[in-house]
């Protein structure tokens, strides 16, 4: 394995391969996870390497705009004697979440913007100040041919991952890559609509009760949402609904991070953390077993959704230092 390989090093050896490449991401794929798949897809096979993107299913009815009628193969997949790309993914624990596993890889090519990337790629890209995953691809390639949806994925991946542009991690290089894609055939506004534009009404019902049960902890600054399975049996929602709910509670004057609480089955809590200003949910995300980025962050606990939240607050707690 290498420490850190060059982002041309890494373009020149994919565009070498002649046997198929196989491009995974993480459980639960979200905008950037799926754009930077579906974009990598179409700027290999445009350079004639025959690739195989590889989802979890069920894949987001938002992203659907960007699948069309691409043949995406489930977790898992035979890769022995293969090339497998892992996207948007920090440890090979989050791939097994999947049900795929990398045994007997002929190579493994790890590229990701995570800040505790565990490295287990035999080459590893990696760089925690990119705004995605998408971006990345979209630096690789930025001087080849681009096909349109490819522009148009990476869009979406570096859209998401930015909350639209808002997020701590949008810079000038981040909106210059963007302005570039939108030349390159990417649609800002089809993508706004079918991300944005798509809620159903049992979400509508959903955020009603759960807005008048906010809690608010930390001496103000810190703001959670728990949903119970009672809850949520009775208001059915997809899971990429949720997705921009911890805008709400984040949105709050004085609030400095947000955590939604989703009890998945009993003791099984799955945990999202969300901050502004210069909160490192990062860390307090990795002291409970999970990770992710700087203001953005997740973990998963086997407890009770009480205990979760007691135990998330504590230590967003001592990482404010109150």
């Amino acid at each position: 394995m290498t420490a850190n390989s060059g982002l041309a090093e890494i373009r020149e050896i994919l565009l070498s391969y002649t046997a198929p490449v196989y491009i995974f991401s993480h459980q639960h794929p979200d905008g950037d996870s799926v754009g930077s798949t579906v974009g990598l897809y179409y700027l290999l096979r445009q350079a004639g390497v025959r690739a195989i993107p590889v989802l979890p299913a069920p894949h987001p009815e938002i992203y659907g705009f960007m699948l069309g009628n691409l043949e995406i193969l489930t977790p898992p997949v035979d890769i022995r004697g293969r090339t497998a790309v892992v996207l948007d993914c920090g440890s090979l624990q989050r791939l097994g979440e999947t049900g795929q596993s990398l045994e007997g890889a002929a190579r493994v090519i790890n590229i990701d913007h995570h800040l505790n990337n565990q490295m287990f790629g035999d080459y590893n890209y990696v760089d925690s100040r990119a705004a995605a995953v998408g971006q990345i691809i979209y630096n690789m390639f930025a001087h080849d041919p681009f096909p349109p949806e490819a522009a148009q994925a990476l869009f979406t991946a570096v859209y998401t991952d930015t909350g639209r542009f808002s997020y701590s991690n949008t810079t000038s290089a981040t909106l210059a890559s963007a302005a570039d894609l939108v030349e390159l055939g990417a649609n800002p506004q089809r993508v706004y609509n079918e991300i944005h534009q798509n809620k159903t009404q049992q979400y509508y019902f959903l955020l009603a009760e759960v807005l008048a049960d906010m809690n608010l902890s930390c001496q103000g600054k810190v703001a959670s949402i728990a949903l119970n399975r009672h809850l949520l049996a009775k208001h059915p929602v997809a899971d990429w609904e949720l997705d921009d709910l911890n805008d709400y509670p984040r949105s709050l004057r004085g609030v400095s991070v947000s955590v939604i609480l989703k009890e998945v089955e009993a003791d099984t809590v799955k945990v999202s953390l969300r901050s502004k200003d210069r909160v490192n949910v990062a860390s307090v995300a990795s002291k409970l077993g999970g990770g992710g980025h700087y203001n953005a962050a997740g973990v998963t606990l086997n407890m009770d959704l009480a205990q979760a939240q007691e135990q998330v607050i504590s230590q967003i707690e001592a990482e404010l230092s109150l």
